[in-house]
């Protein structure tokens, strides 16, 4: 039997109001919160990813950046840890850069954007990665690959542009 994932629930200015099934809160007229990381390698490379044909956001979308939803109870710095071991095996300490209120498909959210160093090795998780590698950071901004995530382009450009 699956658990259905709990995560909090926040207003505009991102107080915990209550909790709820992950998915639910645009419904509730809430808020919820996504932690997401860009992560670095030297000399100026990011690493891009590109979702499966069955995610359900953007499905078969290039992206830079690693993440999901804050769990009920978690910070935003351990939800970025949680996701990046999650989805490519690693441990690295990200390092919270930006935040962000928009629109997802799924409602509104507050997003903390978080950079991390790569360490080594990636050990990418099938069914969230369906292809990754590192690009320079300049190709990416000046030819992203077709199609990629909006929110990950703009954030990487506001960053590291």
């Amino acid at each position: 039997m699956q658990r259905t994932e709990l995560i909090d629930y926040v207003d505009t200015d991102d107080r915990i109001v209550r909790r709820g099934p992950r998915g639910q809160s645009g419904v509730a007229g809430l808020h919820y919160r996504v932690a997401a990381t860009i992560v670095l390698a030297a000399p100026r490379h990011v690493l891009v990813y590109r979702r499966p044909a069955t995610a359900t956001v953007f499905a078969g979308h290039h992206d830079v950046l690693i993440g999901g939803s804050v769990r009920a109870g978690e910070t935003y710095r351990q939800a970025a840890r949680r996701e990046l071991a999650e989805e490519f095996g690693l441990h690295a300490e990200p390092v919270e850069r930006l935040r962000l209120t928009r629109s997802s498909p799924v409602g509104p959210c507050h997003l903390a954007v978080h950079t991390a160093d790569l360490v080594p090795p990636l050990l990418p998780n099938p069914a969230e990665i369906a292809h990754h590698a590192l690009w320079p950071v300049t190709g990416f901004l000046a030819a992203p690959p077709h199609p990629v995530v909006p929110v990950g382009l703009a954030v990487l450009r506001r960053l590291l542009g």
